[in-house]
């Protein structure tokens, strides 16, 4: 079995420490300028949103894998876990995101993604949903029924390679 890792860009890893700081700055403002039951109150929101924050940008991502066997598993906590057989897939084919308009996400159903990082549960441009792990453009692209699943991990060829040697042929017909 192959696990491939997904690795948190820079840019997001510095959005995420600002909003943080930024959350620390407003609990210490409540703590000084409320008193008493309005303080209790004011810094067990802002804890609670501090440590949803931290493990939705730092503990969850560690976690986020795709494991590679005799089926395809992948694990983004906590947005998907989803586990998908050989035979459930259509096409596979890798494509770069940014000249593939249809393919684009249009939002997020339930997931979080800043720039080309993107990690859950997403509604395409062409209407349909879409499972994705990606930190860059370039993704390798599994056509379901009634939906896709579009991975990056952090070593693309790799993954590519393993997938076409123990899963599913991923053609390259797709590239623009």
């Amino acid at each position: 079995m192959s696990e491939f890792q997904f690795s948190i860009p820079a840019y997001v890893l510095i959005n995420d420490i600002a909003i943080i700081l930024g959350l620390a700055v407003i609990g210490i403002v409540i703590w000084f300028y409320s008193k008493d039951r309005n303080r209790i109150i004011g810094i067990s929101i802002i804890g609670g949103v501090i440590i949803l924050f931290i493990y939705l940008s730092f503990i969850a991502p560690i976690q986020t894998n795709v494991a590679l066997n005799d089926r395809l598993e992948l694990y983004i906590p906590p947005y998907a876990r989803e586990t998908i057989q050989k035979e459930e897939i259509l096409r596979a084919y890798v494509i770069d995101l940014e000249h593939n308009e249809s393919l684009q996400p249009k939002y997020h159903t339930f997931g979080a993604g800043m720039g080309n990082y993107k990690m859950g549960r997403f509604k395409l441009a062409n209407g349909k949903d879409a499972i994705m792990m990606t930190t860059g453009p370039k993704v390798v692209c599994l056509e379901l029924k009634d939906k896709y699943i579009m991975l990056s991990p952090d070593n693309l060829n790799e993954f590519i390679e393993e997938m076409n040697e123990e899963f599913v042929v991923i053609g390259y017909d797709e590239i623009e």
